[in-house]
């Protein structure tokens, strides 16, 4: 019988969202501080995840669409 190792696996999902989430934030201050135009595009480049992503996370998005 294998061992069930589902809460290592979320446990590692979890971290990632996590690294993903302060990547993008860290993105979003680093553009916004520079000037240049914060664009869902420029942030998805930039921070390495995809424009659906983005689109995915209320407050990234709020952000990304205030500034």
């Amino acid at each position: 019988m294998r061992a069930d190792n589902s809460a290592h696996l979320a446990l590692s999902a979890r971290q990632r969202h996590e690294l993903t989430r302060a990547k993008t934030i860290k993105t979003l201050r680093e553009l916004d501080t520079a000037g240049t135009p914060v664009t869902f595009e420029a942030v998805a480049r930039t921070a390495q995840v995809s424009r659906s992503w983005l689109y995915t996370q209320p407050d990234i998005r709020a952000e990304i669409e205030r500034l």
